[in-house]
């Protein structure tokens, strides 16, 4: 089977094969064995790359080339990836390789979000457990890092009139997590907070 799958990637390289058959990966059994064998013959055979180096240098333009857009559709891209982002076939192909860390992710999205790279976050990013820690380590960044809110008990009287809460949740790329997660900026910052559910916090 190795052979054979490479033999054929060769062809479609050379032209004299324009795809693959439609039944190639058919059997989920090999499936990703595939996959893997073909993406680290392109990395490793033709570009002549580390897998380091393909995570970092890979481009769409690359994918297109090498022809692994053939293959790329029985790949799930994560959540994070962009359009036009092809890392992850990397990754799927080299399972070793160190892996950021969720809260990694979270914040490079979040910083690309601020800084117009993206215009808004994935879509249900911020959907179900998993979206709430999103929803968590976007705000507490966005608290420390952004406001330089020093302690977490001035919070309250920043969030506490929501007409402010909202004006700051809009510059800061937020609004999101009150439209579609938290009913009010007083549960956002409580449900990311517990302990500033004491009302005396809230007495403006």
């Amino acid at each position: 089977m190795p052979t054979t799958i490479l033999e054929r990637y060769q062809r479609i390289l050379n032209g004299q094969q324009k795809r693959f058959s439609p039944y190639e990966f058919e059997d989920v059994q090999y499936r990703k064995q595939k996959i893997q064998l073909v993406i680290r013959y392109a990395i490793e055979k033709v570009k002549n790359w580390t897998p380091e180096q393909a995570r970092a240098e890979l481009s769409l333009q690359d994918v297109k080339d090498l022809r692994l857009h053939l293959i790329r559709e029985f790949i799930e891209p994560p959540i994070e990836a962009k359009p036009d982002d092809v890392y992850y076939l990397v990754e799927y192909a080299y399972p070793y390789l160190p892996r950021y860390s969720e809260e990694e992710k979270v914040l490079w999205v979040y910083k690309e979000v601020l800084e117009g790279k993206r215009r808004h976050f994935p879509a249900h990013y911020f959907q179900t457990l998993k979206g709430e820690e999103r929803a968590k380590i976007c705000f507490d960044y966005m608290c420390k890092e952004l406001l330089k809110i020093d302690s977490i008990h001035d919070i309250p009287a920043i969030f506490a009139k929501t007409e402010t809460a909202y004006a700051i949740l809009r510059k800061y790329k937020l609004k999101i997590l009150v439209d579609t997660l938290f009913f009010s900026p007083f549960d956002l910052v409580t449900e990311i907070y517990p302990q500033l559910a004491d009302p005396h916090y809230w007495e403006v």
